[in-house]
Parts: structure tokens; C-alpha cells; sequence
């Protein structure tokens, strides 16, 4: 079934991100399955919720196509996701990190999924201990997975993906572990030319 995202938002399709974002999270609290379950036509707020996370999802899509900057491979759904899991989805697509920690936070099945989306969210607001933990639960979960294998290895290479994240969307880049090493040896060079032996 063809439907225009833009009209199911109530937003134009020219409208600006921050716009589409306020309607889809307006619409998501509204008919959120959280807040309809007293309501007798929680089912239909149930399909309109859905029909509101795929619309969202689909103009990010369309946008992220004209600007080319691809990273939703990471955590595409499969067609059998939770509508929270859904809505996880769409925050880490859109960079929306503490959206999506609110969102996993709620749900109590925690598989290896729940683990890499957490890691990804947890890294995207700087929590980097965590989300290599959860990294590394996720892997361990599903050994087999290269996703999750391949997020523990970027995480324990100390945030080069981050890194290189940022570049692509031209956030400034600071390594601290290069960092680090400055500031230890300004004070190895410093002790050495103060305090003579």
C-alpha cells in the first residue's frame, strides 16, 4: 500500500528536519501502545503508530539518499522488530542517541540486538566503557554475528569508528587517547628540563 510519509506526519515535504522531527515524536507519544492501553481503540493507535514509525523511517531513508551519507546497514530491520525496537531504529538512523537509550531502557527483553542498539546509542553519547560492554555481550550472545563482532573490535581500537563517523558528518574530531599521550609527554619533557637529576 503507497502512502505519502510527509502527509501522514502532517508536515510538507519540503518541511525542515527538525520539523518532521517534532511531528513524528508528537505522534509517537500519542499513539504510543504506552498510552493507549485503556483506550478501546488501542488497536487502531497501535496500527497508527506503526504506520507513524514507518513514514518517519521512510523519509529519512529518501533523505539520508540525496545526501549520500549511508550508515543505516548497522541496524536495518528485519520486518519482525517490536514497534520499540522500531522506534530505536529510526532514533540511531537519525542520531537522536539519548531517544534511543530512553526507548531500550523500557524494554525488558534484552537480546543481542538490545545489546549492539545500546552499544551504538551508548557510544553515540559518549558512554564508550558501556557500550563496549554491551558490545561485547551482544557478541557473545551471537558469536556469528560480523555486526557485533566488528562494533567490539571498533570500540577496542580505541573509537576510531566514532572517529570516523564524525568526519562523515563533520563533527570536530577529538581523539583523547592522542590526547593523553600529549599531555604525558609535555610532562615527561617537562620534569626532565625542571628537575635535573
Amino acid at each position: 500500500m503507497m502512502f505519502d510519509p510527509y502527509k501522514v506526519l502532517g508536515v510538507l515535504s519540503n518541511a525542515s528536519d527538525e520539523e518532521i522531527k517534532k511531528a513524528y515524536r508528537k505522534l509517537s507519544r500519542m499513539y504510543h501502545p504506552d498510552a493507549n492501553i485503556n483506550n478501546p481503540d488501542k488497536d487502531k493507535a497501535e496500527e497508527k503508530f506503526k504506520e507513524v514509525q514507518q513514514a518517519y523511517d521512510q523519509i529519512l531513508k529518501e533523505r539520508e539518499r540525496k545526501t549520500s551519507g549511508n550508515f543505516r546497514g548497522h541496524y536495518n530491520t528485519t520486518g519482525r522488530e517490536t514497534v520499540e525496537m522500531q522506534a530505536v531504529y529510526n532514533f540511531l538512523n537519525s542520531h537522536q542517541y539519548k531517544e534511543a537509550l530512553h526507548v531500550l531502557s523500557e524494554i525488558s527483553e534484552r537480546d543481542a540486538r538490545w545489546y549492539y542498539c545500546s552499544a551504538i546509542a551508548n557510544t553515540g553519547v559518549g558512554n564508550n566503557i558501556l557500550a563496549l560492554d554491551h558490545a561485547k555481550r551482544a557478541s557473545a550472545l551471537e558469536p556469528t554475528n560480523l555486526d557485533y563482532t566488528n562494533l567490539v573490535r571498533q570500540l577496542e581500537s580505541g573509537g576510531q569508528w566514532y572517529q570516523s563517523m564524525s568526519q562523515d558528518y563533520g563533527e570536530p574530531i577529538w581523539n583523547p587517547g592522542k590526547c593523553c599521550c600529549e599531555i604525558l609527554y609535555c610532562n615527561m619533557i617537562f620534569r626532565c628540563c625542571c628537575f635535573p637529576f
